[in-house]
């Protein structure tokens, strides 16, 4: 297992791909807090505190907007399989490391560990502009727990552009479903849900097909760092309540774990 996780670590810093994906994702992170910090400081309403920094760490995701940083280093694990695939080096990692466990394995740990340290690094920019610009800093709790949503979800999202690879075995379709099942499949299943609803009989009353908005895996997984967003105020409208970020994380969790099993068991019967 040891010469596994070697392997598939040295691979990681051989390739100029995750050297240009995490870049662009702390750049962006960098200039965008920079920027809202900026405007925090000029506004007589926010002072930072809490909402700043949750705005900061995941610039303005906490309102509900795309986690970009996500988007991103969710690429590092569709070219951690889909490189293998693309360039035909699985072969030769399979033939460096018969043991295929070993591989899989390997591959989910250092994906996991290169989202976690950039989100990580996304909060410690976000402290850093609070204190650069004079704004008020987070309570604890809202550290913590803003932190460790946040890292939870990038880590989960980058895990899931890595099943999607290995289960198509094919890097541009993994990138393709990872862009777009969470911010396109996700949207035409609530718009159908939303107009099922409206044209029912009794729009607002609790439960039925709205429950399936709750499920859905990447809009429940952002309840882990978003605080209102237009989804749960259209949730709610309808008469569900979306879960909260303990239920939210174990939906998202469940999700990507059932991605993982599906193309590990793949992993293991099909050719290389």
């Amino acid at each position: 297992m040891i010469g596994a996780l070697r392997y598939e670590w040295f691979r990681l810093r051989s390739i100029g791909s995750t050297y240009w994906l995490v870049g662009t994702a702390l750049v962006f992170q960098l200039v965008f807090a920079v920027l809202i910090a900026l405007s925090l400081a000029t506004s007589s309403t926010f002072g930072g505190g809490d909402e700043g920094f949750e705005i900061l760490s995941t610039i303005g995701g906490s309102t509900g907007a795309p986690l970009l940083m996500a988007y991103i280093v969710g690429l590092v694990g569709v070219f951690s399989m889909g490189h293998e695939y693309r360039h035909g080096m699985i072969r030769a990692t399979l033939t460096a490391i018969p043991n295929r466990t070993h591989v899989f394995v390997a591959k989910v740990v250092s994906t996991a560990l290169v989202a976690a340290l950039t989100a990580v690094t996304c909060v410690v920019i976000a402290l850093g502009c609070l204190a650069l610009f004079g704004l008020d800093m987070p309570s604890a709790s809202a550290l913590v727990e803003g932190s460790v949503g946040l890292v939870l979800f990038t880590v989960l999202f980058a895990l899931s552009g890595l099943a999607f690879a290995a289960l198509l075995r094919n890097q541009t379709a993994g990138v393709a479903m990872l862009m777009l099942v969470p911010s396109l499949f996700e949207f035409i299943i609530q718009s159908i849900v939303v107009i099922i609803k409206t044209n029912s009989d009794d729009p607002q009353s609790a439960g039925g097909v709205t429950v399936v908005l709750k499920y859905l895996p990447y809009d429940a997984g952002s309840q882990m760092f978003v605080q209102s967003s237009v989804d749960g105020f259209v949730q709610r409208a309808l008469g569900a309540e979306p879960f909260g970020p303990v239920g939210g994380g174990i939906v998202m969790a469940v999700f990507v774990g059932a991605l993982l099993a599906g193309s590990y068991a793949l992993f293991m019967r099909r050719d290389a």
